[in-house]
Formats: structure tokens, sequence, C-alpha cells
């Protein structure tokens, strides 16, 4: 659907959206006038929420944006509540039940009603009364409170009407919250937005009073906690101190170190001495052993002996070294070669023996019993040795311990007097905040003012009638025209050429618009010498549409056509005696056959004479003057009319043989034109047997209608018949959509 289209669809109906246009003003205008008048007033509080707490169990506190905004939309939560709307509502009923002059009365009509013939105002009274005193809601459970409930939603003060004219709202990047209500009296209106504040601040201090008292009883019992925390971190540092016999463990370990360094050096020598001493036995050692293994190499032994001890002298001097050092690699490797060198230089001596004589045997008792004596003194040097070495090491490790024990202990101790120290500044802040909320009576971390009270507003709330009116016509006037386009998009008609083509997807002859046929016939409107005044628009159109047909089937060389339908009642008949005038005005001779026998109105228009049914040459020569016998003359200059009876039958059933449209050719030779008209396609087969009868074949549509299954069947068999097939008529399209 184009836009072209949509333009003009609303441009038909542009009086229903100046209608709908005119509705919504008028009805903006009516509201307007009987809408009651407004008062809103204002009140402005200071809630204090950027303020640090007095009381809080954090002993450090940062207040950042995010979180002062959630203490806004807290307190506007608590503001809009159950219950401090409904303290609001029961303190308002209770002013207009005992107040000379209530806010609100109500009328005769509201007095009869059931809500206020049952409730009982004195009770009423007190139950409000104990309700607002206990901050307590009302049970709609209770009987009693059911009924007190229905008389304040009776008089408008309930929960839902008082929260749908109430506004409140945080004044932005403020402390400030402001609180608008809008009734239609004044004074209402400014009691409500003081006497909410009130409600609330008593609600909250109620609220946020026990968490204060459970805060102040946490403070007691952590201070407690805390206290009890100290006397053991003190006691602990007290028993630590006894323990270690000095109130100073660093001066024991100054001592302690000084004499861990004496031992240490004693040690050393000690384990140097041992050293020498071992090798000088390993040297006894080896020395006998060789007199014992090969006696005939003692005067090599002897020979070699004094390099053989410089070389174990300088192993001792390297032993002393390395116990000084420690592990030194180089001084480990000079003892390693020396071993060597004296394994060797015995070895040498031992198969070496002097030719010339051997050691006397005395000689060699005498020098092995000085070795083993010298073995047995090195053996008891060396058990000494390693028994001052014990002692040495005993009292190097309890010096050691006392040296860097001490260190850790006092360590300790000062970790015990940190933690006694923190105790203490804990215990002391606890005590102060405990101190400091013992005479607290209100929230203590809510200091809620009311910086701005409410005025009862001496001029209404604007009443916008320009704008409301304004806003409801062209709202109506929107949604009319909303409405149409819906309208439209749902209709499935072929109501524009574009779409017919879309469609059938076949050649449009012409496009036919509507014309009244009850005010106008067709032989008037084509009577063009005799209209006085000329004619109207829609006729004219008609006209010249007709002729672009008249000649869409000249220039076609059919002279024998069959007009149809997919459906009845699409206009074949109008069309029919249409071309038959516009022939007639080209002084052209037509002859109409009406073969629709379920429907045959051009029979019933033109009063022919209905003998279709009964005409057959039966072999005589005479065709043509049987055939003036059976014609009907007709109002159309040079146009007759073979008519036909209505039944339920087809041309095969009904026509005998040799039939008037088994000899359309002859015939033919008599007209310019014969135009015959068919049952319709979708409901009928009379236009299926006619079509081999005739040379073309045009189908009229009706733009009213819509384009079915069963209309493109049809359509496939016309497509089907050839070149018969002319093609098609738009008709019945309305005046405005000619040219889409």
């Amino acid at each position: 659907m184009d836009f072209l289209y949509l333009i003009k669809a609303l441009g038909r109906r542009k009086w229903i959206m100046i209608f709908s246009l005119i509705v919504g003003v008028c009805g903006s205008l009516v509201f307007s006038l009987i809408r009651k008048k407004t008062y809103a007033s204002s009140a402005q509080y200071s809630t204090g929420l950027t303020q640090t707490q007095k009381v809080s169990l954090q002993l450090t506190e940062i207040l950042d944006i995010n979180q002062i905004d959630f203490r806004f939309n807290n307190v506007i939560e608590t503001f809009k509540s159950p219950t401090v709307l409904g303290m609001l509502s029961y303190d308002l009923l209770l002013h207009d039940l005992v107040s000379p002059r209530p806010f609100r009365t109500l009328t005769e009509k509201q007095k009869k009603k059931k809500e206020y013939l049952e409730a009982n105002v004195d009770k009423s009274k007190d139950i409000l009364n104990q309700k607002l005193l206990t901050m307590q809601v009302l049970s709609t459970y209770e009987p009693e409170e059911k009924k007190v409930w229905d008389l304040m939603n009776l008089y408008g003060y309930d929960e839902s009407s008082l929260s749908k004219q109430l506004t409140i709202e945080r004044i932005q990047r403020s402390d400030y919250l402001s609180v608008q209500f809008t009734s239609e009296n004044p004074e209402l209106s400014a009691y409500v937005v003081n006497m909410i504040g009130q409600k609330f601040q008593e609600f909250y201090n109620l609220l946020t009073g026990t968490r204060t008292k459970a805060s102040i009883d946490k403070l007691d019992s952590l201070a407690r906690a805390k206290r009890l925390e100290v006397d053991s971190l003190r006691k602990k540092l007290q028993d630590f101190r006894t323990k270690i016999g000095t109130p100073n463990p660093g001066d024991a370990a100054t001592a302690a170190m000084s004499g861990l360094q004496a031992l240490e050096s004693e040690l050393t020598q000690q384990q140097a001495r041992l050293n020498t001493l071992k090798a000088q036995r390993l040297t006894v050692i080896d020395q006998l052993s060789a007199l014992n293994n090969t006696p005939q190499a003692a005067a090599a032994a002897v020979n070699n002996n004094d390099e053989i001890l410089q070389l174990r002298r300088s192993n001792l001097d390297l032993g002393n070294q390395l116990a000084q050092k420690g592990d030194d690699p180089e001084i480990q490797a000079r003892i390693d070669a020396n071993q060597r060198k004296i394994a060797s230089l015995s070895r040498a001596a031992g198969g070496s023996g002097s030719g010339s004589g051997t050691t006397p045997v005395k000689s060699l008792a005498e020098r092995k019993d000085e070795l083993f004596r010298q073995k047995l003194d090195l053996e008891a040097d060396i058990a000494s040795t390693n028994e001052n070495i014990g002692l040495y090491q005993q009292r190097v490790d309890e010096f050691h311990k006392t040296a860097y024990s001490g260190g850790g202990k006092e360590v300790i101790q000062n970790a015990y007097e940190s933690d006694l120290q923190t105790a203490l500044k804990d215990l002391e802040k606890y005590q102060s905040s405990l101190l400091n909320s013992q005479n607290l009576d209100v929230a203590p971390d809510f200091n809620f003012r009311q910086t701005l009270p409410g005025q009862p507003p001496i001029q209404p709330e604007p009443a916008h009638t320009t704008l409301i009116v304004a806003i409801s016509g062209l709202s109506m006037f929107f949604l009319a025209c909303l409405f149409i386009i819906i309208l439209e998009f749902l209709d499935t008609s072929l109501r524009t050429s574009s779409i017919f083509q879309k469609e059938t997807k076949s050649k449009v002859l012409t496009v036919v618009n509507k014309i009244d046929l009850q005010r106008r016939s067709l032989k008037e409107s084509f009577d063009l010498a005799g209209v006085a005044n000329g004619l109207d628009k829609a006729s004219s159109i008609f006209i010249e549409h007709l002729r672009k047909l008249r000649f869409e089937l000249e220039s076609s060389g059919k002279k024998t056509i069959l007009v149809t339908s997919t459906k009845p009642g699409e206009g074949k008949s109008t069309i029919v005696e249409a071309l038959a005038h516009t022939f007639s005005m080209s002084k052209k001779k037509v002859l109409l056959i009406d073969a629709n026998f379920s429907n045959n109105t051009l029979t019933k228009k033109f009063s022919a004479k209905p003998t279709l049914e009964y005409f057959s040459l039966n072999g005589q020569d005479n065709a043509i003057d049987k055939i003036w016998g059976i014609t009907t003359l007709t109002n159309i200059i040079n146009t007759d009319i073979i008519g036909c009876n209505e039944g339920n039958y087809t041309p095969m059933e009904i026509l005998p043989k040799n039939n008037l449209l088994m000899n359309l050719g002859k015939v033919a030779q008599h007209y310019d034109y014969i135009l015959l008209e068919a049952a319709a396609l979708n409901t009928h087969a009379d236009s299926k047997e006619l079509a081999k009868y005739v040379d073309g074949i045009i189908t009229v549509f009706s733009a009213r209608n819509s384009f079915g299954e069963i209309d493109k069947e049809s359509m496939r068999f016309l497509k089907d018949t050839g070149d018969k097939f002319i093609g098609t008529v738009l008709n019945n399209v309305d005046e405005n959509y000619l040219d889409l």
C-alpha cells in the first residue's frame, strides 16, 4: 500500500477525522468545566542524612554519595510506608469526626451508604485514638476495625487515595526533602504536608530508637568484653616478666653474647689441637704398619722419615688453618696432596731395601716400641681433647640460647605490650561512645527538622485548559487517522488499479468508476445531446473510461466477445449495456445475447423475448430471417438483444442442436459486434462452455470485492484460453482512486 493511497484514503474520510477532532475538543472543554479545582501545598524537611552518626558500632565512619542516596531512598520509602500513611489517614479521619470545620463533608448520598450507616462514630474515635497511640494499623479482619476502615475509604482518606495525591522527592544535591500534596481543600493540603512529617518522625524514632537501645547494649557488652581482654593481656605480660627474671631481656642477652664469643674461640683451639693429634696418631700408625709388613723397608723408612715428618707437620698447620676458617676447599686439597705423598714415600721406603746389610732386629724392635708408646700417648691426648670439646660445646649452646632467646623474649614482651596498648585504646573508644549515648532520646543518626511549613494555597492549581483541549483534540484526530489507516491495511478489496494488477497479474483494459444509476440511468448519461446542464463529473469520467474500453476491443479485432466475471454481482450487465451505448455512439451495430441463465438481468432490463433456448436452424437456409424473428429492439440505437429464461442449467444442457451460438459466424455478418453475457466463473460452468463459440473474452471485477484462491483458479482458466482472453475491467472504483 503506497503513501499516496493512504493520503487519499484519509482525504475521503476527512469528515470523520474532523468530527473526532471536534469531539475531543468538546470533551476536554466539558472535562475542564466540571473538574474540581485543586490546591497544592508544599513543605520542606531537613533530613540530616549527611551528618555522621552519634552512636555507631564502627570505630570509623566514612560517608559516600551512594550511601547517602540509599539513605534518602529509605527515608522516602518510609514516608510512603503503610504505617506512616495509615497514621496520617487516622489523624485526618479523626479530625473530620471531631472538628467543627472538617476538611471533607459527606454528601447526603454518601450518608445513605452502608459504610456510614453501620459505623459507630464514638467507637470509631476510640479505635482511631488507640491506633495513633500505639502506632498500629487497622486490621480488616476485626469487625469493628473493618467498619472504621470502610468509613475512612468513604471519606477518601485511605492509603491508596493519599498516595495518588502525595509527592515526596529529594531536592537535588541537598539535604532536603520536598513534600507536596494536592486536594480540593487548601487547608487539607497544608495540613497533610505538615502532619506527615510528624507521623514520619514518630515512626522513625520508634523504629530507630529500638535499634539505638540495642546499639547501646551492644556497646556495653563490647566494653565489658574489651575490659576482660585488657586484664588478661596485662596478666600475661606480668607472668612473662616473672618467668624471664628480668624486666629487660636485652641485658641478659648482651652478657651472654660476650661469653659466647670467648667460648667459641676456645672451642676452635681445642678442635685444632684435636686435628693435630689425629694427624700425629695417623703418622705413627702408618710407621708401625710399614715396620710390621716389610721388615726390609725399615732402613728406607728411616731414611724417608724426615721428609714424611715434614709433610705431617705441614698437614698439622693446614689442619689448624682449616679449623679456624671452616670449610676451605683449597686447604683441604693441599692436605689431601700431602697425604698422598706421604703414602707414596712410605711405599717407596718399603720396596727399596739397602743391599749392603739389614737393620738389626733390636733396633727395629726398639723403633716399634717407641712408635707404639707414641700412639698410646696420642690416643690419650685425643680422648682428653674430645672431652674438652664436649664441655666447651655444651657451654657454647647454653650461652647461645641465652643470647638469642633473650632477643626473642624481648620480641614476645613487645608483642604483649603492643596488644595491651591496642586493647586499651579500643576500650577507651567504647567507653567514650557509651558515655555519649547515655542521655540520647532520639534517633541517633537522623536529625529530622521541618525547615519550610506548608501553607494553605491562595490560588488553585493552573487548569491548563488550552493545553488539555489541544492535546485532546489532536489525540482524537490522530486516533481517527490511525483507525482509518488500520482499516485500510485490513481491507483486502481490489480498491485501485495498482492493487488489482498486483493481485491478478493480468492486463487491465480500463478502470470504471462507480456512478449513481438510481439518480441517472445509463441512457440519460449517454444522451449527450439531451443533457441540458451537462453531465456531472462522475458520469463524464464513466463515459471516457468506457470509450477506452471500446478502443481496446476495436483494437483487438474480435467481433464476438464474451463478458464474464469470477463472482456474481461484479457489474457485467452494466458494462455490457454501457459498451452497447459507446458502440452506438460510433455508429456500430451491436447484438446483445443474454446467456446468463442464473441471472438474466439484460433480458429483464430491455424486456427482451426469452428465445435463446428455443432457437435452432435445423438445416434451414433462411437463417438470418429466422434470427430477426427472435431479436428484440432496445432503446439503444443500432442495438438488438436476444433474451433467455432464468433457470438452473447450463448452455450445453438447455440449448438445442444447431442453436444460435453454433451459428454466430452467420449472425456476425450482419452486426459489427456481438456481446454475450455469461454467469460467474466461480459458481457456474456457463462461461467455460460458451468460451469456444466466441472470438474474445473480457472479465469484470468489482473494486469492492477481494481476490481469493477460487478467483485465481478462474483466472488461470481464462489465461489458458490463449489469444481469446483480451483482458480485465475493474469496475466500481472510487473516483479518488482512479489514478492509483
